[in-house]
């Protein structure tokens, strides 16, 4: 006589243990695997903070239609934003656009490093009149530098406006004292290029005229001083159509490590933004 096959209750439980330790070994697996991939997307973040970290100080000028909105100086050491809002102030500088004279984004920028006695590592065209936070992200997510000093959930966020502006101290690189020489004759020049490198670190020790009246802004250094290059790159954003020349006997002379010898280049746009603003000032 044949009889159905049926399981007995011991192999019934060896079977369900089976499936309930493979089910525990799936799951131990997967969550191996999304502990990997989160700890790589992790270490991925890490090294993109890392190689976009800002190693350096930096202000950045915010501009719309040539009229200023803000200046950002994005504090690297202390981990620190200060905006500074410039849409209360209207400066009439309606003849930017019409001046044929200023050939580029360089020359309009020092018109804006005179006009508010600060040096800028950049300058943007920036299309919000807003200047909150998210703003300043979606606006950066490009330029990943300022993009994630921006979303450090450390960073110690400051507002002013022009009119109360406090300008953070920086240390001034003793090592490299600078002097400043015009050579043009162009009354205040040298003091007012003095205060805008002042804010970028600079150590001007020194300003004097000459009668050389050199057509182009030169710059001598020392190249036994290494700290001067820090100021060599700063400089290369401020006044980037400068001759710049090694030549240490020339510095000593001067008893500085740096010589800036003011060219009619600098003088003549001097003298535009003079009389742009003649009266706004």
């Amino acid at each position: 006589m044949l009889h159905d096959y049926c399981p007995n209750k011991k192999s019934k439980k060896s079977n369900q243990k089976k499936k309930i330790k493979l089910n525990q070994k799936l799951l131990i697996s997967l969550g191996l695997v999304v502990l990997v991939l989160l700890l790589s997307f992790l270490a991925i973040k890490i090294e993109l903070s890392k190689l976009f970290r800002l190693k350096e100080n930096q202000r950045v000028l915010l501009v719309k239609d040539h009229q200023p909105l803000a200046i950002l100086f994005f504090n690297a050491d202390n981990k620190q934003l200060l905006v500074t809002d410039l849409r209360q102030r209207n400066f009439d500088l309606s003849a930017l656009e019409k001046e044929a004279s200023l050939s580029g984004d360089t020359e309009e920028k020092l018109i804006y490093s005179f006009l508010l006695d600060t040096a800028f590592d950049q300058s943007y065209e920036y299309p919000s009149a807003n200047l909150d936070k998210q703003s300043l992200l979606d606006f950066f997510k490009d330029q990943k530098i300022y993009y994630f000093f921006l979303r450090d959930q450390e960073l110690l966020w400051r507002e002013q406006d022009y009119e109360q502006e406090i300008n953070y101290m920086v240390k001034p690189v003793f090592d490299c004292p600078v002097a400043l020489i015009n050579t043009t004759g162009e009354a205040g020049l040298a003091s007012s290029l003095s205060k805008i490198l002042e804010k970028s670190s600079f150590s001007i020790i020194k300003k004097d005229n000459n009668a050389e009246n050199l057509e182009q802004t030169k710059i001598i250094y020392n190249p036994e001083e290494e700290s001067c290059t820090q100021l060599l790159k700063k400089l290369d954003k401020i006044l980037p159509q400068s001759l710049i020349m090694a030549d240490k006997n020339e510095t000593l002379e001067n008893r500085s490590a740096m010589v800036i010898y003011i060219g009619r280049d600098l003088a003549d746009l001097y003298v535009f933004f003079v009389d742009l603003f003649h009266g706004q000032l």
